[in-house]
Order: C-alpha cells, then sequence, then structure tokens
C-alpha cells in the first residue's frame, strides 16, 4: 500500500496544499488484479478503491446464495476473488468466459471482495492450471478464502440438494463438502467411493465476528473432477472383508474405503439398524433400507467403515440377503460379561428382574437389574403387539437380544488408549425376545406391609409375654424396610435413566416436553405465558467432524453448565436432541424472555470452552416465545419457537429471534 500513497501526496503538491476540494475516491489509484483487491485489509477495502480488472470465469451459480444474488469468482493470473455483481446477469457468465470487470473494492462478509460490479466477455480461456493442492486444515486458516484450489479426497456420498448436488469428502485430515449447481440428466452417484482430485474455490463457514468455524468447496462442473481410482458401481462384488480386521492398523491405507461384510443376520430393524454374526465378532450399523429379510439368513452388508460408540460400524450401510437360512448361536452372558464390551454387537441372552417397562415413548423401554447391574431391554415400535400385558416388578425375564454397549471414554491415563464400557443396552428383535421365567409372587413388599400392620395391631392387644413374637415381628419388619428401600432406590434409578439425558443430566426430550404439558396444563384460562426458547449450538457437526465426538461432548456439557448459570432456579431446562436444547421459563413476559434469552447466548460465547485439550469458541442461535395457552397448544408453542430459532439462523446465527405465538405456525423446512 506504500505505493498507492504516493499518488495522493503528488496531488496535494500539485493543487497546492489543498486536496480536500477532491472526494477521496478521486485520490485512489485502479486497482487492475484479483490479488491487490483480495489481500485489502477490511479499513482499505472499505474505501472503495475503483477497480479495473481482466480475469476468467471459474464459478457462477444464481441459486446458491439464499437471498438470490448471483455468486461469482474470478480468477487471474495473481489469483482469485469474489464479485458481487450490481444485478443478475440477462446473459450469464460461463466457467472459461474472459471478462473484464469495473467496480470498487468492499469489505465482504469475510473477506475483500469486487463490489456493485459490472462485467463484459471479451472471449474464452481455460480455467487456471496448477493450483496449490490443499488440505482441510489449510482451508481452515482462512488463508485460501475464494481462493482457486485443488484437493484430493475419497467421496463417501453424494447427495442430491434440488438445484445443487452435494459432495461428501473424506480428506486425508478430516471431512468436508463439495458444491455444485446439479445438471439434469447428470449421475453423480457414479463418484461414490472413488478417490478424485477436484478443483474448486475455498469457501470458509464463519460466524458473525469474521471467524472461521469450517470450509467447503465450490466447483463449476464435472469437467474440474479428475478420478484418480473409480469406486465399485456395485459395492456387493467388492471382496468380502471380515468385521475383525475393520479399522485395523494398515500403513498402506490412505483412505477408507467403502467394505463388503457377509453374516448371519442377528437383528433387523428396517429403516433403523441392521446387525450381523460375522464368526465371532458382530457388527451393528444404521441403515434406511426397509426390506425384510428373515432373522439367522446370510446377508451382505456394505458401507464405510466409522468409528463406533464401541466397536466399528459402518456408515451409509446398504444390505442384502443371499439366502440360507439357519438358527444363529446365541451366547449367554451374565450383567459382568456384557459390561466388558467383549460380546458388543453380539446376539447374547441375559436374565434379569424388571424394575421398570416404560411404555410411553414411541419404542418400548424394560429395565432390568442382574446381579447389582442396572441395564435396559429396547423393543422397537415395529415389533410391538397390541396387547402385550406390561411386566410387574421383580418379574424375572429371560432376554434374548444384540449387546449394544456404550463407552465411558479412553484410559488414556495408562497410555493404552483402550475404550472404557460405561453401560449396555439389550436390542430386542421382538417381543417374544422377553421371556418371563418367575412371576412375582403374592407374598411381595406392599402384601408384607399390610401383613405387618395386622400383626402389629395384634401384638399391641397381646399378652406383654409374647416377647419372641414382638421380636420376630420386629426382625420382619427390618427385613421388609430394607426390601422397600431396595426396591425404591433401583426404581429411582431407573426413573432417572427414563427421564434424563445421559450426558448431561438434562431432562430428555420425553421428559422436558412432559413438563411442558404439565405447565399448559396448570395455567390454561389464566393470561399467565410461559417462555419457550429453542437453543442450537452453531456448526456444531463441525467440531465433531474436526475435533471428534469426545470434544464435541466437552462443549455440549460446557454449554449446559453456561445454560443453567444463566437462567433462573424455577425455569426448566431439557436436551431437545443432539446440539438442540430447549428452556422452560414458567411465568414469564415476553421482555423478560427476550431478556433470558439473550443472557443464556452471551454466557456460551464468553469465553473458549476446553475440548479435549483445544480451545473452541462455541457460538448458539435461539428461537423464543412467550406461549399463552389459552390460544396455543404446547405443541404449537414449540413450533412457534423452533420457527424463531430457523430465523436466528437465517439471519447469521449466533443471535436471538423472538416470534410472537398467533395460532399455528408454519413448519420450517429444514
Amino acid at each position: 500500500m506504500r505505493a498507492y500513497l504516493a499518488v495522493p501526496l503528488f496531488l496535494f503538491v500539485l493543487l497546492g496544499g489543498k486536496p480536500q476540494a477532491l472526494p477521496d475516491s478521486a485520490l485512489l489509484p485502479t486497482v487492475t488484479t484479483a490479488r491487490a483487491a483480495h489481500q485489502l485489509d477490511a479499513t482499505e477495502a472499505s474505501r472503495a478503491y475503483p477497480v479495473r480488472l481482466r480475469a476468467v470465469v471459474t464459478f457462477y451459480d444464481e441459486h446458491l446464495d439464499s437471498t438470490g444474488t448471483p455468486v461469482l469468482f474470478v480468477s487471474d493470473a495473481s489469483g482469485s476473488v469474489y464479485i458481487a455483481l450490481r444485478s443478475t446477469p440477462s446473459v450469464p457468465p460461463k466457467p472459461g468466459d474472459v471478462v473484464e470487470i469495473v467496480g470498487i473494492t468492499g469489505a465482504g462478509l469475510f473477506a475483500p471482495i469486487v463490489d456493485q460490479a459490472r462485467f463484459r466477455v471479451l472471449g474464452r480461456a481455460p480455467l487456471p492450471r496448477n493450483p496449490p493442492h490443499v488440505i482441510l486444515a489449510d482451508m481452515l486458516t482462512g488463508r485460501f478464502e475464494g481462493q482457486w484450489v485443488e484437493v484430493e479426497g475419497l467421496v463417501q456420498a453424494v447427495r442430491d440438494a434440488g438445484t445443487h448436488e452435494i459432495l461428501d469428502l473424506l480428506l486425508r485430515d478430516g471431512t468436508t463438502t463439495a458444491i455444485t449447481a446439479r445438471v439434469p440428466g447428470v449421475n453423480y452417484a457414479y463418484l461414490v467411493d472413488s478417490i478424485i482430485v477436484l478443483r474448486g474455490h475455498a469457501s470458509p463457514n464463519f460466524n458473525k465476528q469474521k471467524q472461521v468455524t469450517g470450509a467447503h468447496l465450490l466447483f463449476p462442473d464435472l469437467s474440474t473432477v479428475r478420478l484418480i481410482q473409480s469406486g465399485a458401481a456395485n459395492p456387493f462384488v467388492l471382496p468380502i472383508e471380515h468385521v475383525s480386521n475393520l479399522l485395523r492398523f494398515d500403513p498402506s491405507r490412505v483412505f477408507q474405503h467403502r467394505v463388503h461384510i457377509r453374516g448371519r443376520l442377528t437383528l433387523l430393524w428396517p429403516g433403523r439398524m441392521i446387525c450381523i454374526q460375522d464368526g465371532s465378532q458382530g457388527l451393528c450399523s444404521k441403515t434406511s433400507q426397509t426390506a425384510p429379510l428373515p432373522l439367522g439368513s446370510w446377508v451382505d452388508v456394505t458401507g464405510f467403515p466409522k468409528v463406533g460408540a464401541f466397536t466399528p460400524t459402518l456408515e451409509d450401510a446398504d444390505y442384502k440377503g443371499t439366502g440360507g437360512e439357519m438358527p444363529t448361536v446365541i451366547l449367554p452372558v451374565d450383567a459382568h460379561q456384557a459390561l466388558t464390551g467383549d460380546n458388543d454387537a453380539r446376539l447374547v441372552t441375559i436374565a434379569g428382574s424388571v424394575i421398570d417397562d416404560n411404555r410411553k415413548s414411541e419404542d418400548r423401554i424394560l429395565t432390568l437389574s442382574s446381579d447389582g447391574v442396572l441395564f435396559t431391554v429396547t423393543i422397537p415400535h415395529m415389533a410391538l403387539g397390541r396387547n402385550t400385558e406390561p411386566l410387574e416388578d421383580h418379574t424375572l425375564v429371560q432376554v434374548t437380544g444384540i449387546c449394544s454397549v456404550q463407552s465411558g471414554g479412553t484410559n488414556l491415563g495408562t497410555g493404552e488408549g483402550f475404550s472404557i464400557p460405561k453401560s449396555f443396552t439389550i436390542l430386542a428383535r421382538s417381543v417374544s425376545d422377553v421371556v418371563v421365567i418367575v412371576r412375582p409372587t403374592w407374598w411381595n413388599a406392599q402384601h408384607s406391609l399390610a401383613i405387618l400392620a395386622g400383626l402389629l395391631l395384634i401384638t399391641t392387644f397381646a399378652l406383654s409375654g409374647l416377647v419372641l413374637l414382638r421380636r420376630r415381628v420386629k426382625q420382619q419388619t427390618a427385613t421388609i424396610r430394607a426390601q422397600l428401600d431396595e426396591t425404591h432406590a433401583l426404581k429411582e434409578a431407573a426413573e432417572f435413566q427414563a427421564t434424563h439425558d445421559g450426558l448431561t443430566g438434562l431432562y430428555n426430550r420425553k421428559a422436558i416436553l412432559g413438563i411442558l404439558q404439565a405447565e399448559a396444563e396448570a395455567v390454561t384460562g389464566s393470561d399467565i405465558s410461559t417462555g419457550i426458547i429453542m437453543l442450537d449450538i452453531d456448526h456444531f457437526k463441525q467440531i465433531n467432524d474436526t475435533l471428534g465426538h469426545a470434544a464435541g461432548d466437552d462443549v455440549i456439557c460446557e454449554a449446559v453448565r453456561r445454560i443453567l448459570s444463566a437462567v433462573r432456579s424455577s425455569d426448566w431446562v431439557g436436551r431437545y436432541g443432539g446440539e438442540e436444547f430447549i428452556i422452560l421459563l414458567p411465568d414469564t413476559t415476553g421482555k423478560d424472555i427476550r431478556a433470558c434469552a439473550e443472557r443464556i447466548r452471551l454466557a456460551i460465547c464468553e469465553g473458549p470452552i476446553s475440548a479435549q485439550g483445544t480451545a473452541v469458541h462455541a457460538t448458539a442461535s435461539l428461537g423464543a416465545t412467550a406461549a399463552s395457552f389459552s390460544i396455543n397448544s404446547p405443541d404449537e408453542a414449540v413450533k412457534t419457537a423452533d420457527l424463531a430459532l430457523y430465523s436466528a439462523k437465517k439471519g447469521g446465527r449466533n443471535q436471538v429471534a423472538f416470534e410472537e405465538s398467533r395460532g399455528v405456525p408454519s413448519q420450517p423446512s429444514w
């Protein structure tokens, strides 16, 4: 910029020391290269330097920006820059067009741009050759913002987003996405499981403070995609891999390709989950397929290996049956054997005593106790019978299903890094997987108390000489009270597990919505309003993808601590799902609801969060409403707050949006 200062100084001397007669823009030199425009700092760029440059169009899209503004990038020998056009052109430019750009510099939302620009096409030229080869870490620095770059990665999925196609790319150091305009008739699915070299513009995700929160790529079309290694068109023809070989040490592996696993079908929840047994090891994966298959039949499963809660799983799993139905070996275990983690994803059978039979959620959840260990049994909603009777407390049952172990972290302190089992769940295949062994006898704690009352009444009027009888009654009383205390403690633990989130200790979605329903019933008919705040941690997926799920858990736990510090003791806070939370503010006006939401937002972004040793600057978007249950149902009120949250996200995130309750709001389409 020192060279630019010479021009105003020359004019100052020429005009006899009176440069104030000319406007500032008349004193500024013309910017003639993309790099010169892009490298200005925000203050200088805002001075509106005149721009005239000649470059080649490397990306243009009329539909990518939600505001309807065309997205245009051009590149010359010096670099690339974003062009903000004055209006949508009647004849849109195409990649490879050589254009002359006339405009002024602007600060841009993240980095300097060419603003209020016009262009004219001069001819055609090849797209820039030999762009810098970058990885995700390079893009996350922001240094390559808007620049024409090259990446190498594995395509894990291709998603149709209507007007656009989105490629999920696994780079050498993490995952990102690449976006291009959808061309009718072009099948992008052939890229799945292929290693490609892609050229496009590095585009950061950022917050309102212009801080990088992630990165993606914008590429013009398939002409800038080069296949290095094609994926199999039919993944079921890939060589069969054993579950025991997944995610093991392999110094020759660069990218984790899709694999083909064969095993006996041990569980199938259509549209949700499939589990197979391959030798002595099991594998469970989420699936969107709904085709039924008989248990015990041979089944082929394909997908991308991914780290699971305790053992590997597959991402984007597909399956097909290969026949040969036969019984699968069921492994008998006790609670302590299940907790070792050695039988994760395997078909097991285990006995336990019923503590709770929860039918309020979509699935039926049994809580059992065995050898002092509490665990749950999940029976999927599609397997529930209409007339299935509830199980009484203390009923002894034998349960068959898939052992799903939850991890409690790793023992990094020993240097070994082994996963530590925390709890386990049995995933039942049907109602018939729960078999009653012994029903509770009539002589239970409740009946014992009634008899005890009778005995105490009799002894009141009995002869004082019946010392032995009194002693026996006292012993029986102590035994019964001990049984009651144990039953009460087990029930409390089961109820807590059923109503609270395991990570944060907050109320879970079902419980917090139940509290909202009770609040609505209590104030219906009055003029008391209830505040509802929906909160979503911004760009949380990027934290998980970049730093790992353990770091994501750290961010969620610290965010919860900050939320609780910003609300009243009478308010209710629940985890609505993933990184989304709901806060209920009883008897609160709209003004106080807004103030509380803003207080929460500031608390979350007040300082960095330590996530597995890395400082993470988290922000949150909040949507709020004041619900009057005389005119709104609880569901309508939650939808209104959800609509406000959508507005906060659309408005740039890290902000509070308030939506007035006015009947049934429209459902956001996200």
